[in-house]
């Protein structure tokens, strides 16, 4: 049931990011309640589970509409924590391809023995390799990480020897 309200949720979002008319008919105070969830209901209804249609109507009634996206990241974060799987936010320079991206999906699962749920993403700081970002951990295996993990043996190298 949490996964059928998340994409529910994500197709409201979805046309509240990609239609500014129905945002701002959606988050207006000059609209009132019952109008915006006539609305809801005509668009929606036939569309998204009852469930769901019972939290759009919620929320509105509260006054809570600004609240879709956040409500619907916190689905999103439900049924990751209801399936096992993590998070990670995958960096590097350039896109991976398709097959960069499954190999390093299998592998980084392999490593935290648990299914992830990845986010790919490019940043030209970046000096080269890649960097995967889950829960409180990275794994860095960028350029300037291995510089950064050798600055550290050395320093210790040193420390040691003193």
């Amino acid at each position: 049931m949490v996964r059928a309200v998340e994409t529910d949720l994500g197709a409201v979002v979805d046309a509240l990011r990609s239609n500014p008319e129905f945002r701002h008919f959606t988050m207006t105070p000059l609209v009132g309640r019952d109008d915006k969830t006539t609305i809801f209901q005509n668009v929606f209804g036939d569309k998204v589970t009852s469930l769901t249609m019972q939290v759009l109507r919620l929320m509105i009634e509260r006054g809570r509409e600004a609240d879709l996206e956040s409500v619907h990241a916190e689905f999103v974060k439900l049924r990751r924590s209801e399936d096992g799987i993590v998070f990670a936010t995958v960096t590097s320079r350039e896109p991976l391809t398709p097959e960069q991206k499954v190999a390093l999906v299998e592998k980084v699962e392999l490593r935290i023995k648990k299914k992830i749920e990845p986010e790919f993403v490019t940043d030209v700081r970046v000096i080269g390799g890649v960097k995967v970002a889950y829960d409180n951990y990275v794994l860095d295996g960028t350029v300037r990480g291995s510089i950064g993990k050798l600055r550290e043996k050395l320093r210790y190298e040193l420390l040691k020897q003193s």
